[in-house]
């Protein structure tokens, strides 16, 4: 039973590691909170270090958020420790979620973070790799429709909590994938993502946030 408290805080351990912060820090001597929008993601260190630098970085994230649940899976809750694959995948949706939650919030940068959104996709290698499929295409889509980038991360989001709950609901033939464990940790992620983005809401709906303009060839040359 230990492994349902084990898990969520190991997620979230791996979740707080601030790579964003590390790498601008050893690149350009900057602190990534005092840059752009001030959060510790992929996207701010585009703007303070440009693209390259931000692919190592959200690299680094998806990894995190990757071997949260594949050490989960397969080492702290495997199927014959905790009896049921059902009980195995909750706990690799715990650690999943506490990922993410330690991504968004993180302790060693005073509770800053980033929106989890490379995290979710290291996460769902694991849990659903379909979910990786959805969540680019829907980003893509959204972003096209509405042009602000946190409220189309969120609305992917959903799109990938729907998948799950609709590999649910009709038993998808892959007991590992039509869990619904899984169902809970994409569902699980969307509130927490709800709840991080309050503040962002708030701000588009004054204007201070702009809608995406695209990618900028001259962010490579940083």
């Amino acid at each position: 039973m230990y492994q349902y408290f084990i898990a969520p805080i190991m997620g979230y351990f791996f979740g707080s590691l601030p790579f964003a912060w590390i790498v601008v820090r050893l690149v350009a001597g900057k602190d990534v909170r005092e840059e752009g929008s001030g959060s510790v993601s992929t996207r701010n260190t585009i703007r303070t270090v440009g693209y390259f630098w931000a692919i190592l970085v959200g690299t680094l994230d998806v990894t995190k958020g990757f071997l949260a649940v594949f050490l989960t899976r397969f080492f702290l809750a495997p199927t014959d420790a905790m009896g049921t694959d059902d009980l195995s995948i909750l706990c690799v949706a715990l650690a999943g979620i506490g990922a993410f939650a330690g991504h968004l919030w993180m302790p060693w940068m005073k509770f800053k973070g980033g929106k989890g959104f490379s995290v979710l996709l290291g996460a769902y290698i694991v849990l659903n790799p379909y979910g990786n499929l959805v969540w680019v295409l829907s980003i893509l889509l959204f972003l096209a429709i509405i042009r602000y980038s946190y409220l189309a991360g969120l609305l992917a989001t959903i799109s990938v909590a729907l998948l799950d709950t609709f590999f649910f609901i009709f038993s998808v033939p892959n007991i590992y994938w039509s869990s619904w464990a899984v169902m809970v940790h994409g569902w699980g992620c969307v509130i927490i993502l709800a709840l991080r983005l309050i503040p962002d809401f708030r701000a588009m709906r004054k204007g201070d946030i702009k809608r995406w303009s695209g990618v900028k060839t001259t962010q490579w040359m940083k």
